[in-house]
């Protein structure tokens, strides 16, 4: 008698620190659809919880399915038949997860029930986790790599467009005192520079630029690049360029404006992107971006010799920097479906 009355003491002792541990995630009356439709809950639960789940409907007679879900995996944990109630379900739980609760009936129309669910933590440093979930919206990306044609940066090319050296006569000389020179840049031009000399000296000074540069004279002495050439690629900081006044005045200008100017007629305009007046020498580099278009493609570098009685030899230099485009074939991966989707946030 004292042994049956010492279990049965331990036995309700054990009931009451397990009644103690157990901690209540959801009670609550639910209704659940009729036939061909499901109720859906969803809470976390801590590696080692005993889930336990109470569904009872609220009128005798009728009979509710369970279904538990591993929310990731899909995994069926239980299933049931129709029943009157579920009492007390226990599931062990193997891993930190979020199970899907799926409640249904036979029922032709919606019947209530009351959902128990608690949780009996196996660590105390887990009793206070956070069931409930969170629903966080993340985006589902499907790729597919292709081989596409890439355009890669190639080396600036030079091409020179204009070498020469001419003269301009006097203005009291029976010779033209104003020439005008045409060019055209190529399709693929990046930029592009001109040098304007007047006399021998200053073609000489450009020779010699290399002995008064640093930065590039290397290359360009040991190469059979020109200093013009140079500048344009960014060897050299410079072209000679003398500040002492002269006699020749130049311009740039369309076909119209040129044949005008060479005939001493009014009503021709220069563009303004680059001119010079009374210079022994000058040069620019232009951006094709700022080179004005014509209509037939050829832009005219006119000059004026004001000097009265002495006519100028002029050496001028137009190189253009082009840039050819070039494709290699690459893999590339692309998005071709995106698809949003919810996934579960522990509440921690």
């Amino acid at each position: 008698m004292k042994y049956k009355l010492l279990v049965l003491m331990l036995l309700w002792s054990a009931a009451t620190i397990a009644q103690k541990k157990a901690i209540t995630v959801t009670e609550q009356t639910i209704t659940i659809p009729a036939t061909g439709r499901q109720a859906m809950y969803f809470y976390g639960f801590q590696k080692g919880d005993v889930a336990v789940i109470t569904i009872e409907p609220d009128k005798p007679g009728q009979t509710v399915n369970l279904e538990v879900q591993e929310y990731t995996s899909g995994a069926i944990v239980y299933s049931s038949q129709p029943v009157k109630k579920v009492k007390e379900l226990k599931l062990t739980i193997p891993q930190k997860l979020v199970y899907k609760f799926i409640v249904s009936s036979t029922s032709d129309k919606a019947i209530s029930a009351r959902l128990s669910i608690k949780r009996l933590p196996e660590k105390e440093e887990t009793r206070h986790f956070n069931a409930n979930i969170t629903w966080q919206t993340i985006a589902d990306t499907t790729w597919a790599t292709t081989t596409e044609k890439v355009l890669v940066k190639s080396e600036l090319t030079p091409v020179t467009i204009v070498d020469k050296t001419f003269r301009v006569a006097s203005m009291a000389n029976l010779n033209p005192s104003r020439v005008s020179v045409p060019f055209k840049l190529p399709a693929n031009t990046v930029h592009w520079v001109y040098w304007i000399g007047v006399g021998q000296q200053s073609v000489e000074d450009l020779k010699n630029v290399t002995k008064l540069v640093t930065k590039g004279a290397s290359v360009i002495a040991s190469s059979t690049v020109s200093p013009v050439v140079g500048f344009g690629l960014g060897l050299i900081p410079s072209l000679p360029q003398v500040n002492a006044s002269g006699n020749i005045d130049y311009y740039f200008m369309n076909k119209q404006s040129a044949d005008k100017f060479v005939a001493d007629e009014e009503g021709w305009k220069p563009y303004t992107f680059a001119q010079g007046t009374d210079i022994i020498s000058d040069y620019k580099k232009v951006l094709f971006s700022e080179t004005p278009k014509t209509t037939d493609g050829t832009l005219y570098a006119t000059f004026r010799n004001s000097n009265t009685v002495t006519g100028l030899d002029i050496t001028l230099k137009i190189v253009a920097f082009e840039q050819e485009k070039k494709y290699v074939n690459k893999q590339v991966r692309k998005p071709v479906k995106i698809e949003q989707r919810q996934v579960p946030v522990f509440g921690e």
